[in-house]
């Protein structure tokens, strides 16, 4: 057999590669495999400092993340009992028709609970109405906010309790006044003196924030300028009377020196203390309420009038009030169509765990009870909040909606449904000046107690500093001095009538601020948030 040699050359030279491959291979996995069936002591230790150090690789791969985006807040509540995936094939309908029944039960409970034991607090303390507002039903609708702050402040140390106040305050500012205009069924006019407190109690607070928060940084000394600021305010609109009859007295003092008219003391708002209202959510026993304010109001004022004419005063008022059914327990069967059928079986455990839970203060036998009906309300109000932004949260994550954009339009407007629902029963019963006072006075113990009672307390515990992490907080926060300067302004030029026109300006001027927010939250104009992780 002839062999041709160039041929053999030629395959051999090919197959040299593979071959060399093969070899490395087939070393490589019996390196390998001595080293996990047989190792060292050297291996081990270099094992272990391997494993190590691929720890430590990872942790810095997840913090990296973290660093370079913004974290989802729906990491700040429970977790949920749906997967992201579920939630994307339907179930997120769940949490949207949990989120309206929560709704409806705040709605309930401001209009069957909380205001008529605010009727009674206003008899039974001789205090105004807008003082009311701006003091105990501010601070109702406050609580929520307080609550995420505690949470945000000393658990998950975030800026959840600072941009809950911040998103909130805009949305009071113009978006909860147009809501009472527009509901209204007539023009409510509004007392200046009282509206032009309440803004400048609010620029006040705000202004005092941004001062504070503008290092970042919150230290003991700046929390405990807020509760003092806070109590100044309470001091002011509880003891405002007597502030009034002070300067009347260095008015007269002066105009009699001077010789000078111009001074009456008949303009004084202490003469025009706001009666009680005959409202939605007046109690049974009403007519005797506005006899006894009626007369410890003739009282204080020194009226001179017989008590035979304030006796029938009050017996008119009382039969005014008589026509007034009694309102029905959950276990009254409705005599309307099949529509409020249908509406009595889809509130009833609403209703029947209010009912069980809360002294009703409109029936004649719990009118002694309004403090614990008041605390009690305050408690529901937090938990069904709290319950509307969590559902909020979780419909924006599912959606794919930014944090930022939620904050300021859903999570803003399930945050303020207790000032919501309050400013348009109000409206409509007439009383504008509770309901602008509770909007106003909302903004302001956000400020001071819900942001200064939690700072106050872990800075004094701690011994350190509060972080505020969003350095855009400054500038959000600087923005609600301009919407309040501007919606006072346009109630001014309105001669301080809340009326339709003011309605639909506030409705203009909250869209306009929206788009803008939108666009600066979206990062249009410069580069202000982290993308989402």
């Amino acid at each position: 057999m002839i062999i041709n040699i160039p041929t053999i050359l030629i395959i051999f030279i090919s197959l040299v590669p593979a071959y060399d491959n093969a070899n490395l291979g087939s070393t490589e996995f019996l390196i390998d495999r001595n080293q996990h069936e047989i190792p060292t002591e050297k291996d081990s230790c270099c094992a272990k400092e391997f494993t190590k150090i691929t720890k430590i690789s990872e942790l810095d791969d997840k913090d990296k993340p973290k660093e370079n985006c913004t974290p989802h807040s729906l990491e700040e509540f429970p977790e949920d009992l749906f997967t992201a995936e579920q939630r994307r094939q339907g179930a997120v309908a769940l949490h949207t028709f949990f989120g309206l029944y929560c709704f409806l039960m705040t709605a309930l409970v401001c209009n069957d609970y909380l205001l008529p034991s605010l009727d009674c607090i206003c008899t039974r303390m001789k205090i105004s109405s807008d003082v009311a507002g701006a003091t105990f039903l501010a601070a109702a609708s406050s609580f929520p906010e307080l609550f995420v702050n505690i949470i945000g402040t000393f658990l998950t140390e975030s800026d959840l309790g600072v941009g809950t106040v911040m998103g909130s305050a805009v949305f009071d500012t113009f978006a909860t006044p147009a809501c009472g205009a527009l509901s209204a069924f007539h023009v409510i006019q509004l007392e200046w003196r009282i509206l032009t407190r309440d803004c400048i109690f609010n620029v006040i607070s705000v202004g005092t924030l941004v001062v504070i928060m503008w290092d970042g940084v919150i230290e003991l000394y700046e929390a405990a300028i807020l509760i003092a600021l806070l109590i100044a305010y309470l001091i002011i609109l509880f003891c405002g009377k007597y502030f009034i009859r002070w300067y009347k007295k260095l008015a007269r003092l002066f105009t009699s020196k001077t010789g000078s008219t111009a001074f009456s003391g008949d303009e004084s708002p202490e003469n025009k203390e706001e009666p009680m209202t005959d409202g939605l959510y007046r109690p049974y026993f009403h007519g005797e309420l506005v006899a006894e304010y009626r007369k410890k109001s003739l009282t204080s004022n020194a009226v001179h009038k017989t008590s035979t004419d304030c006796a029938v005063e009050a017996q008119n008022h009382v039969k005014m009030t008589e026509e007034y059914i009694e309102p029905n327990t959950p276990f009254i069967w409705p005599s309307g169509d099949r529509l409020a059928k249908i509406w009595f079986w889809f509130i009833w455990p609403l209703r029947l765990i209010l009912f069980v839970t809360v002294p009703d203060s409109r029936y004649k036998r719990w009118k002694n009870w309004y403090p614990v009906t008041f605390v009690m309300c305050v408690t529901w109000i937090a938990i069904t909040s709290y319950l509307v932004s969590w559902m909020m949260t979780v419909l924006g994550d599912t959606m794919g909606i930014s944090d930022s954009i939620m904050g300021l339009t859903f999570l803003a407007a399930g945050g303020n449904m207790p000032e919501l629902i309050s400013i348009v029963i109000l409206a409509r019963q007439g009383n504008g000046n509770m309901g602008m006072s509770n909007t106003l006075g909302a903004n302001t113990l956000d400020i001071l107690m819900c942001l200064g009672l939690p700072w106050l307390i872990k800075t004094s515990m701690t011994g350190k500093s509060v972080h505020i992490v969003s350095g855009a907080l400054s500038y959000s926060v600087l923005s609600i001095i301009v919407c309040v300067i501007i919606f006072y302004t346009v109630v001014a030029m309105c001669r301080y009538q809340l009326n339709k026109t003011v309605g639909v300006i506030c409705l203009i001027l909250y869209a306009i601020f929206l788009v803008f927010a939108i666009l600066v939250e979206l990062n249009v104009f410069f580069h202000a948030n982290l993308p989402m992780c």
